[in-house]
């Protein structure tokens, strides 16, 4: 992410029509799970066992190339470990020595790998709380992450997926945040509209592309910013059917606002007939100019009214 794009998307408000918002999608590991170094730490053992250096994976181009692999779903973990020692480990080995190089036993790391993982992942308590109250208010709650397969399937078995209605997993789909493709590839699946979502990821760089497709993006920095977030947009209980709620007051207002148009546009028609012929004396054609005027000024209270119950369903709040 450049400067640029980081001080555009940092300054920028957003705006929120609760009353449009059918969609919460959730990033995994930084926001549901804390962040995790596992794959770091497994090559790290890897190193010290076979005594070999491996690059810096932020630098070596063959590294990085083969983690956006496995995040994607091209390889397997298997075969991510199997490129790893033929890469860096038999063709550093004495091959004239009396024995052959040592066989690599790539279970042991495959079983070590999914019991690192397993181990120090726990799902935060307080963020599935709110992602079932999210469910139970009446919104569409998905998943959206970059895992390998050996993650997921850790995951899968304990049930970390279960309290989702969609999951889009990058190993599976094929598409990485934060490539473009994959923001589209949610949104037709989910068939809905960017300003229908809100997308939560603790990676700013993940929330750009989904920023400029229209989708409105928080980001996740702690439990208490992300309760004080949802706050801000107007979403402090978030309550059984609580979007049903927000929908019915939204129709209230704009069936208030059509009946006050309709008012003042028979008031206005009243008026002008009335005024035109106001030289001949009819009390029948004042008591109706009245009687319109009566109904307008009515119906523009109640408008008002529902207007100002309107703006509680719109908010502005700073992406970071």
């Amino acid at each position: 992410m450049s400067e640029k794009e980081l001080k555009e998307l940092t300054s920028k408000y957003q705006k929120v029509r609760l009353y449009k918002i059918k969609h919460f999608i959730f990033d995994f590991g930084g926001v549901l799970i804390e962040k995790s170094f596992v794959l770091k730490n497994l090559l790290n053992i890897i190193e010290q066992d076979l005594h070999i250096k491996l690059p810096d994976k932020n630098v070596d181009p063959h590294l990085r190339k083969l983690r956006r692999r496995l995040s994607s779903g091209r390889i397997s973990a298997r075969e991510f470990l199997n490129h790893i020692i033929e890469k860096y480990y038999y063709p550093n080995q004495n091959k004239n020595g009396a024995l052959p190089p040592k066989e690599v036993n790539i279970e042991y790391y495959l079983e070590l790998w999914f019991n690192l993982y397993t181990k120090v992942t726990n799902f935060s308590y307080e963020m599935a709380e709110i992602v079932e109250r999210l469910h139970k208010a009446g919104y569409t709650v998905s998943l959206m992450s970059n895992t390998y397969d050996i993650h997921a399937k850790s995951n899968e078995l304990r049930g970390f997926y279960d309290i989702f209605d969609n999951v889009f997993l990058s190993n599976e789909i094929g598409y990485i945040k934060p490539d473009m493709e994959k923001y589209k590839y949610v949104l037709k699946k989910l068939d809905t509209k960017p300003k229908k979502c809100v997308f939560i990821d603790d990676k700013l760089a993940n929330l750009i592309p989904a920023h400029q497709l229209g989708i409105i993006v928080i980001r996740f920095e702690s439990l208490e910013k992300f309760k004080d977030t949802l706050k801000e947009i107007g979403i402090e209980k978030i309550k059984p059917d609580l979007r049903k709620e927000i929908k019915k007051k939204y129709k209230k207002y704009k069936s208030k606002k059509k009946e006050y148009k309709k008012a003042k546009k028979e008031y206005k028609k009243a008026k002008k007939e009335y005024l035109k012929k106001k030289h001949k004396k009819s009390l029948k054609r004042r008591a109706e100019f009245l009687h319109k005027r009566l109904i307008y000024k009515k119906k523009k209270e109640e408008y008002k009214k529902h207007k100002r119950k309107k703006k509680e369903l719109v908010s502005e709040f700073r992406i970071a």
